[in-house]
């Protein structure tokens, strides 16, 4: 059997186990996308569509499920930012970078917040 035989079968048993665990679909389109990257080599086509989708199915159709993943990866990287900002390591130019960066994360988190209140 081919090496494609076997990745194959994993992505079948895989997308009808999130199936069968009542996974959101679009949770599921993610993970499916997100397996689809890393056979084919191609890390952007992940990230496509999740691009693509958040700008649908979260802005566009209010998918509660993108919105809140939406809300938590970037509550992430204010959080990583954040504490390597406190790093001594780092110029002062590369901290007001850092900076720049956690403002811009907050203010797209307290956006994110407000279409959820708007939503709800």
């Amino acid at each position: 059997m081919s090496e494609n035989y076997g990745t194959n079968q994993n992505l079948r048993a895989s997308l009808l186990d999130w199936v069968n665990l009542g996974k959101n679909p679009t949770e599921i389109i993610l993970k499916t996308a997100k397996l689809l990257s890393e056979i084919s080599g191609e890390e952007s086509y992940y990230q496509n569509i999740y691009e693509q989708i958040f700008a649908v199915y979260g802005l566009a159709l209010d998918d509660k499920f993108i919105l809140e993943k939406e809300l938590k990866e970037v509550e992430e990287r204010l959080k990583k930012i954040s504490a390597a900002c406190e790093n001594p390591e780092f110029t002062e130019d590369e901290r007001k970078r850092m900076i720049f960066a956690i403002e811009r994360h907050k203010a797209e988190i307290e956006r994110l917040k407000k279409m959820q209140d708007e939503k709800n």
